[in-house]
C-alpha cells in the first residue's frame, strides 16, 4: 500500500515538473514572438516616418512603459495613437489577456520609439 502511494506522489510530482516546464518554454516563445512583433512595427513606422507612441484609450489615458513622463510633453514632442481595444471596460478572461499582451508590446514598442524620438530630436 505505502508503495502504491509513493508511487502514486512520484506519477504527480513528474507530471507538475514537465508541466511547469511546458509552462515556460510558452512563455519564452510568447516573449520571443512579440519580440520579433515589436521590431517589425518599428522597422514599419521609421519607414513612414511614423514616431507616435501608443496610448491606451479611457478615461485616463496612458502611455504603456513611460507611465512617469506626461503625455502632454508626449504629445508635443514624438506624438501619440491610441492602442485599439483598450478602453475601461474588459469583458472576460480572454478580453484580460488580450488587454495584457497589448499592453506588453505598446511598452515594449513606447520603449523603443521614445528612445529613437528623443535621438531624432537632438540630431535636429
Amino acid at each position: 500500500m505505502r508503495v502504491l502511494l509513493l508511487l502514486c506522489v512520484w506519477f504527480v510530482g513528474g507530471c507538475a515538473a514537465e508541466q511547469q516546464r511546458q509552462e515556460l518554454e510558452s512563455t519564452d516563445s510568447a516573449q520571443q514572438k512579440m519580440s520579433n512583433d515589436v521590431d517589425e512595427a518599428i522597422k514599419r513606422a521609421v519607414e513612414r516616418q511614423d514616431y507616435r507612441l501608443y496610448l491606451t484609450q479611457g478615461r485616463r489615458p496612458v502611455l504603456p512603459g513611460l507611465e512617469q513622463v506626461s503625455v502632454e510633453s508626449i504629445k508635443g514632442s514624438c506624438g501619440t495613437k491610441y492602442l485599439s481595444e483598450t478602453g475601461d471596460v474588459i469583458r472576460g478572461e480572454d478580453a484580460k489577456q488580450d488587454r495584457i499582451a497589448r499592453y506588453n508590446f505598446a511598452k515594449a514598442y513606447n520603449l523603443q520609439m521614445y528612445a529613437l524620438c528623443k535621438k531624432l530630436r537632438r540630431d535636429n
